[in-house]
């Protein structure tokens, strides 16, 4: 933690000076431990190949044209825009639809499309999916990435996001306004194309709270009412009787941002043909300007705990006699802050054969500010890990905690979500907030972490930390790696799970 959070690495954005140079640091440790490396040409490093794009500040507009009547939106305060991954300089000018959450969920009967033509217009789209979905359901409707593709797929030229009140406290204007000031990535196919890109989508944007209000007002229609229908499970898209037109230029590059793979082969004749993955991102979000003149972002615990935590366990495994019946992979992975691209990249283009791979296992911003008492798993209830993850709990002592907050499905939140949708098992394992020393609140040092220092300056290696927490958390993470590494039977997904439904049999395709 001390070398990854240090200022010299300068935050790890991805595609950064700062981020190879701590590659090459977690290489270097791979190679020490005596890992194989899973790399390209006998390396560690699996380079993957972006386009970079970031909005030139100032050369955003969004304007709204009805009957006559100009409304010229303020950037910043009424609307966020990022860069693009179209063309450099983009102009539209097109009608807006409103299209709800902008979803189709049959087994819900629920069509925002039913009825409406899209093609060639701008959609207004709300965050979220409806609440009366399923705690899966809803978070897998949710995904933006997936409006996206159905946008797309209809025609749709732009997308303009309104938050609804819940996402207003979960997604902040100012965060909002820093990740589209930040550089956007996407990793590039075998034809140059940026995977995911969307470049048909030129007239995207996010309203706050003030430019909602200025549209619906212009539209003469209750925002309100719209958010409490749709609140409901209601559908009701509309034509705003609204033109829009948005224009904005981007600084484009082509970068290359590696991840950085080893291999623990494993020891039994038929088994060492199965993988287990440990995943840790490595990136962070570099240098921004920040509180104080503070403008670099650590990442002590997110991520440079989690990347110590799988070195830990990586060294623990290979010192092993006898070593582990299955075999091991490492993965240090990029981009995860640029929206899970390092490790989508991996799922796609694994150095095994995908079939092969039984399970990850994700570390992602383990807070280790006390010393721990209990896990959680995020994700784990979908498939019998459960069973693993119980087992070495029960093994260590510590207590297994539920997810406090299943409706966020945090499955789909990290890098364990790439390789679910290849259909691999996955969780992402976490300290609890419970503290072993009655003296020390873990539950509160935790919460200033995540209201005061997350995605921030502060989250560097001035926080609190426990030798006996990070040493508790590392010996769950090998414990539950040889747990599921030495099991006869492979994890797999329970019977009806939602995501082994739709993902499982993508896996069984291969």
């Amino acid at each position: 933690m001390e070398v990854l959070a240090a200022d010299d690495m300068q935050g790890r954005e991805a595609g950064t000076e700062g981020h190879r140079k701590a590659a090459a640091y977690v290489a270097s440790r791979f190679a020490g431990i005596g890992l194989d490396p899973l790399g390209d040409g006998s390396t560690y490093l699996q380079d993957i190949e972006f386009l970079e794009t970031r909005l030139i500040a100032g050369s955003e507009s969004f304007s709204l044209h009805r009957r006559g009547s100009e409304v010229a939106l303020d950037a910043g305060r009424d609307f966020a825009r990022s860069g693009g991954f179209g063309e450099a300089e983009e102009t539209v000018t097109a009608p807006l639809v409103f299209v709800g959450f902008g979803i189709q969920a049959p087994e819900y009967e629920h069509d925002d499309y039913a009825d409406i033509d899209v093609a060639g217009k701008i959609l207004v789209v709300l965050t979220g999916a409806p609440p009366r979905f399923a705690n899966n359901e809803r978070a897998f409707y949710s995904s933006s990435t997936g409006k996206q593709t159905l946008a797309a797929e209809r025609g749709a030229v732009g997308m303009v996001t309104i938050r609804t009140p819940v996402d207003q406290e979960r997604l902040t204007w100012p965060r909002i306004l820093g990740d589209a000031a930040s550089s956007d990535m996407r990793w590039l196919d075998s034809a140059g194309t940026p995977h995911e890109g969307f470049p048909q989508l030129r007239g995207s944007a996010v309203l706050s709270e003030s430019g909602a209000a200025r549209l619906f007002k212009l539209a003469e229609r209750d925002l309100d009412a719209v958010f409490d229908r749709h609140d409901q499970g209601g559908t009701g898209s509309f034509e705003f009787d609204i033109s829009a037109t948005l224009s904005r230029r981007s600084s484009q590059q082509r970068t290359s941002s590696p991840n950085v793979l080893a291999m623990l082969p494993g020891t039994d004749s038929v088994l060492r043909h199965e993988y287990i993955l440990f995943s840790a991102h490595l990136d962070h979000l570099g240098i921004r300007p920040g509180d104080d003149g503070d403008d670099i972002y650590n990442g002590a615990y997110d991520n440079a705990a989690g990347v110590a935590t799988m070195l830990e366990v990586a060294g623990a495994l290979a010192k092993l006699s006898p070593a582990p019946r299955r075999s091991i992979i490492f993965a240090a992975v990029t981009a995860e802050e640029k929206g899970l691209r390092g490790s989508d990249f991996l799922a796609r283009s694994p150095p095994v054969a995908i079939e092969n791979l039984v399970a990850n296992i994700n570390i992602d911003m383990p807070f280790l500010g006390h010393p721990i008492a209990d896990v959680e798993g995020f994700g784990v209830e979908h498939s019998t890990l459960h069973h693993s993850l119980v087992r070495a709990a029960e093994e260590l002592g510590l207590e297994l905690t539920p997810d406090s907050r299943p409706d966020l499905v945090r499955l789909i939140r990290s890098d364990q979500f790439s390789f679910v949708k290849q259909g691999v098992p996955g969780l992402n394992l976490k300290p609890g907030s419970a503290s072993s020393d009655p003296a020390i609140n873990g539950s509160e040092l935790r919460t200033t972490f995540l209201r005061d220092h997350y995605h921030a300056p502060g989250d560097d290696l001035t926080l609190p930390f426990s030798e006996q927490g990070a040493t508790r958390f590392a010996q769950m993470a090998l414990t539950l790696g040889l747990a599921i590494a030495n099991d006869d039977e492979a994890p797999q997904w329970k019977d009806g799970d939602f995501f082994g439904e739709r993902y499982g049999r993508l896996k069984k395709a291969h």
